[in-house]
């Protein structure tokens, strides 16, 4: 062994060499990057000045924005969801405490109105009790607000089928008794020439056959029919609804305006039920419309942000048909009752038109809902699945 290779360590003169341990990049800053983006609420950072220096994409979507256009922007540009963090934050600020709030109603410009649950609490730095910025949590509570307005929906229905089934048992049969003893009186006066009763009796007809249909248009409830299921272009049976609506005499006077969105693909219905809806709700709003200036308005538009839940927690996808006026609005109290069966305010109305509505859009797994405020107006928002999330068409 010669002196050089004699003065190197052991393992270098036996030819055992290792591998030197490199050390790993420091990925946590990243990993946290990923949680948060993975997250089912939404997070933002603002500064105490109102600027949004970040925010993971379920903020975004729900500020309606995109990641690239939301940093460096003033919180409150970003619609009512804005205004009502900044609100918070104001309270934040003079506090130095956290502070949560549920359920606020917020609105935005080019989607369906959310149901969050804002939470925004202070950060400092460096041991500092100055304030510099507010994480704000946002959490999305419309879907599952949804989804129990919808089991309240059927459970609404399930209760005005029993109603009907016992009316119809306890009153058609003594209808068709008195129809018969009024056509049988009716006979007997025009014998006798008694202009008087004969003018009764027919009276008396008339109104049992209108009791009768009214109770037949009830039995809707209880009856349970099947929908006849087919691909179904929304734009043609509303093109058809609208055309029919406006030989109305209501509809003199009245612009009935139609936006629609053309990605809209064809969807499981049954074209005959939807026409009746889409026609009950077109009359309810030409009739709520001032006859001078009244105007009407049938949207259509993709939803992604509402969506139904099938079976084994599928997400499913809707389409939105939304109907407007610029009626005189509806009072709270009344708007709660809304589709409730026998519930109008209208003189001549049976209060049946919406209760049906509903229950056939129901029927299609969909939902109905109700937007209004006195002297604003009212809109009628229906969502629909893109697909059918149950096999047979029965509810």
């Amino acid at each position: 062994m010669s002196a050089r290779l004699s003065r190197l360590p052991p393992d270098l003169r036996e030819n055992k060499f290792h591998a030197v341990p490199v050390p790993k990049p420091d990925t946590r800053p990243h990993r946290l990057e990923s949680v948060l983006d993975a997250l089912l609420d939404g997070v933002l950072l603002v500064d105490r000045k109102g600027g949004i220096e970040d925010a993971n994409p379920e903020a975004c979507r729900i500020l309606d924005a995109s990641v690239e256009s939301i940093r460096g922007t003033a919180i409150e540009r970003h619609g009512d969801t804005g205004h009502e963090i900044a609100r918070v934050m104001k309270r934040v600020l003079a506090s130095g405490q956290p502070v949560v709030e549920d359920e606020v109603e917020c609105g935005r410009r080019r989607s369906n109105p959310l149901t969050l649950d804002i939470s925004v609490s202070p950060l400092t730095v460096g041991g500092s009790r100055e304030i510099e910025a507010a994480v704000v949590v946002l959490r999305d509570r419309t879907i599952p607000n949804t989804l129990r307005e919808i089991v309240s929906q059927q459970e609404q229905l399930a209760s005005f089928g029993l109603i009907a089934a016992g009316i119809a048992h306890e009153v058609k049969n003594p209808l068709g008794g008195i129809r018969g003893a009024a056509e049988l009186l009716g006979g007997w006066a025009k014998k006798a020439s008694d202009d008087r009763s004969s003018r009764a009796a027919d009276l008396i007809v008339g109104e049992v056959d209108r009791i009768s249909n009214l109770v037949e248009e009830l039995m809707v409830f209880a009856r349970g029919d099947e929908l006849e299921l087919a691909p179904t272009n929304l734009h043609q049976v509303l093109d058809r609804v609208i055309e029919l609506a406006r030989m109305d005499p209501l509809a003199a006077g009245v612009a009935i305006d139609r936006i629609y969105d053309p990605s809209i693909p064809e969807i499981p219905a049954d074209a005959d039920r939807l026409s009746q809806v889409f026609l009950n709700l077109l009359r309810n709003a030409l009739q709520a419309v001032p006859k001078t200036s009244g105007r009407v308005e049938v949207e259509t538009r993709m939803s992604l942000d509402h969506r139904l839940t099938g079976p084994e927690r599928t997400s499913i996808p809707t389409v939105q048909i939304k109907i407007s006026d610029n009626g005189p609005g509806i009072s709270p109290a009344d708007l709660e009752r809304l589709a409730t069966p026998f519930f109008t305010t209208r003189e001549k109305g049976t209060g049946l038109g919406l209760a049906v509505s509903r229950h056939w859009v129901t029927r299609h797994h969909g939902t109905m809902q109700f937007e209004s405020a006195e002297g604003d107006g009212t809109t009628v928002r229906i969502h629909l699945p893109l697909h059918n999330p149950k096999a047979s068409s029965k509810s």
